[in-house]
């Protein structure tokens, strides 16, 4: 058995404990709201569909965003009624997802993305929300 000097023990109890705390930290910083990067927004969108909701309106929405490039949309109004689009999307080089609607009475947007853990938010330039939902892997709802 080996014997450590006081000194090396504390020494060592303190390291177990830096390495706890920072452990810690690290984790609770990726669980922070932090707002996406260009490259980040494309990963998680491109080629999946975002199922949302749009608290101005009170609406529930499908968006699938297409490698290419293209968006198919639905969305349920408070009434129950459905309304469709396609359209075009991209990122912006200052981290705004944009997209370009067919639907003549669907507004354009270009909105920043935050992320925290599974939920997503998408804010405009003020920081206000526009809408908030998850990612779903491919495109379920056939959009």
């Amino acid at each position: 058995m080996v014997v450590r000097p006081r000194f090396e023990r504390r020494r060592v109890r303190q390291a177990a404990v830096l390495g706890l705390v920072l452990a810690v930290a690290a984790a609770a910083a990726e669980a922070r709201p932090r707002a996406l990067g260009a490259d980040e927004i494309v990963a998680l969108i491109e080629g999946n569909t975002i199922y949302g909701f749009d608290p101005r309106s009170g609406g529930e929405f499908a968006m699938f965003h297409s490698a290419g490039g293209r968006v198919g949309a639905e969305v349920r109004n408070v009434n129950d009624r459905t309304d469709r689009s396609n359209g075009r999307w991209w990122v912006t080089e200052d981290d705004k997802l944009c997209i370009d609607w067919e639907h003549p009475r669907w507004i354009d947007v270009c909105a920043g993305v935050v992320r925290d853990g599974e939920s997503i938010t998408f804010v405009d330039g003020s920081g206000q929300i526009i809408s908030f939902g998850e990612v779903a892997p491919g495109n379920p709802s056939d959009l």
